[in-house]
């Protein structure tokens, strides 16, 4: 059993994110401090998943249950944390610390499939009046974003994430929702289109090398035909996007034909409205698990994510 005990309940989920903290203890709050003082700490006033120190990681407590972490309810209830500890002290210290907690929310990211961008990584003053993460921000420009792009980067290099670099092929992608909302654009997995909870009606992909042609299934219907348009603004009904005006669609196929001499897939992955993501498919194919498309019938989708493979 954990340290924490379950005191803030089952999260009842997989978590969607990972909250990085700076720990503002003593220079010697370490894991055997944390270890002897978690238990005879009040935890309405707060503790992390997990406090990684000089002398190891303590995981106070188990990812299926929720941490009173960041002073947000929203946050409390669907991201992990981690304590980057000894922030106070020596700054080579504090920084093998930080490496070692950046390799850790790594391992959680490919453990819970959470893709590391600025909606899934964040930072404890995001949410709360707080300097934390303080030492973080300091060392790494100062500000909420420069801080951000650095750790998601970081995170994607401990994953081995090469998406931004395999043979620089890049998938721009938009979707529509079902009240109309046109959202803007991402490309490969550095975000993901949509809105967590918002049904997606309508979805919109280019790439700049090769080709690309894809289709969606609508909630309760049937598939749409094969588009190969872009268009941002989904004024061309006919080429520009695929959907079927506000109705929810519940799976998406992409095929995509990579330029002579280059030998890439597409991969791609949806979630169901608040739900988790569905495994990745690659192009169409049937093979390893995979039924030919993203997606399940009878069941709508809320986000959508692209990349090479």
């Amino acid at each position: 059993m954990s340290i924490c005990k379950g005191i803030a309940r089952k999260r009842g989920r997989n978590p969607i994110g990972i909250f990085i903290h700076n720990d503002a203890g003593s220079k010697n709050a370490n894991y055997a401090y944390y270890k002897n003082w978690l238990p005879k700490h009040n935890l309405e006033n707060g503790f992390a998943h997990y406090y990684v120190c000089s002398d190891g990681t303590l995981q106070a407590e188990d990812d299926s249950n929720m941490a009173w972490h960041c002073g947000n309810e929203y946050g409390n209830t669907n991201y992990l944390s981690i304590e980057v500890c000894q922030s106070m002290g020596n700054l080579t210290t504090f920084k093998k610390n930080e490496t070692k907690a950046l390799k850790l929310a790594a391992k959680l990211c490919k453990k819970y499939g959470i893709t590391p961008n600025s909606s899934t990584i964040k930072l404890h003053r995001e949410v709360y009046p707080t300097g934390c993460p303080h030492r973080s921000v300091e060392i790494h420009g100062g500000t909420v974003s420069k801080t951000k792009n650095y750790f998601i980067k970081k995170i994607k290099e401990y994953m081995g994430d090469k998406t931004t670099t395999d043979s620089g092929i890049v998938f721009t992608y938009a979707v529509k929702l079902t009240d109309g909302t046109i959202l803007p654009s991402v490309k490969n997995t550095n975000d993901f289109a949509g809105i967590r909870g918002k049904k997606i009606a309508a979805v919109s992909i280019k790439v700049n090398k090769g080709k690309v042609k894809y289709r969606v299934h609508v909630l309760g219907g049937k598939w749409i035909s094969w588009k190969t348009g872009y268009d941002f603004n989904f004024k061309n009904g006919k080429n520009g996007y695929s959907g079927n005006e506000n109705k929810a669609i519940d799976a998406i196929q992409i095929i995509y034909t990579a330029p002579s001499g280059i030998k890439k897939k597409v991969k791609y992955r949806v979630s169901s409205v608040n739900g988790d993501y569905y495994s990745w498919q690659i192009g169409t194919e049937k093979t390893n698990g995979q039924d030919g498309y993203a997606g399940n019938y009878k069941t709508a989708i809320d986000r959508l994510q692209i990349t090479v493979k």
